[in-house]
């Protein structure tokens, strides 16, 4: 894979800022790399008396094993790759290690310090090589442009050791009802991000965005299914929107490749095939910022 060469700009930046605002976010909880999505638990409604929603709630819990657990497994072969010193499968692992992430990142915010060890970008570090800077975008760094794994063992026992964490944290996390609207919004909100990964600024060494962007997509779908009986009951023609504007971006990202064959290098999509992305994105954020009105958990 070659070296990310930076975002394209011009009228892409544009409509990113004007997606980013139809999301309702200020960003204030993240990072300044952008990286940090994760829900403050503060912000979210606690309770709810609709049945349909608690059930939800019980099958996200569910969801987040299953990624957890799948994340694991990944990542330990994307770990050994890195031990190894096999480049080649390591960069082979890297984007497959990260899609669970990806799917539940949100739920980051609800243990305290897991974002920044195992998702953060340089920009908040004293330079890629500041030995604070850690987990997968640390290790990108050491396979796409260093080129040089012998330094980089350590931070993946660390990656490993730091998910570890994160599940072990798993059966005691209170999920509140708010989590699931929140959710859905926050991981659009980390697409569409004007320094998120509809920019390429996630993976700038490896271009390997598209991987992230799909997993998005797909944690947030997975969380309207979920929801899909209490949206029914509630506003069967918001579930609608959603559902096709989740048809129309999965359509759209399929002429880049898939999970099963690979995705394109991020710099192939061009800015036209971005801004096309960011109003599709645009369409559903909207749609997901009306959830919380329609499920009573404003």
């Amino acid at each position: 894979m070659k070296s990310f060469n930076g975002p394209k700009v011009g009228g892409l930046l544009v409509a990113l800022t004007l997606v980013f605002a139809a999301c309702g976010s200020d960003d204030s909880s993240s990072s300044g790399s952008g990286s940090s999505t994760g829900i403050s638990a503060s912000e979210l409604v606690q309770e709810t008396d609709n049945a349909l929603i608690e059930d939800a709630v019980d099958g996200y819990r569910a969801y987040i094993g299953e990624q957890i657990a799948a994340m694991q497994a990944e990542t330990a072969i994307f770990a050994d790759a890195i031990r190894a010193g096999d480049a080649e499968a390591a960069a082979a692992a890297y984007p497959i290690s990260r899609r669970p992430w990806e799917r539940i990142e949100p739920i980051a915010g609800l243990i305290e310090d897991i974002d920044g060890a195992v998702d953060a970008r340089e920009d908040d570090f004293d330079g890629p090589m500041d030995p604070t800077f850690t987990g997968w975008h640390k290790l990108e760094y050491f396979l796409w442009e260093a080129g040089d794994l012998s330094e980089a063992g350590p931070f993946a026992d660390q990656l490993e050791a730091d998910l570890q964490t994160f599940a072990d944290a798993l059966p005691g996390l209170e999920l509140p009802p708010g989590v699931l609207t929140v959710g859905a919004q926050e991981l659009i909100e980390e697409v569409a991000a004007p320094d998120g990964k509809l920019s390429g600024e996630e993976d700038r060494y490896s271009g390997t965005d598209l991987y992230d962007f799909k997993a998005n997509v797909e944690g947030a779908e997975a969380l309207i299914e979920l929801l899909s009986p209490a949206l029914e009951s509630a506003d069967h023609d918001l579930l609608d929107a959603i559902e096709a504007s989740f048809d129309e971006l999965n359509n759209q990202l399929a002429q880049f490749g898939s999970f099963a064959d690979g995705y394109v290098h991020y710099d192939e999509v061009t800015e036209d095939q971005r801004s096309e992305l960011a109003a599709t994105l645009g369409e559903l954020a909207e749609s997901l910022s009306m959830l919380n009105g329609t499920l009573g958990l404003e």
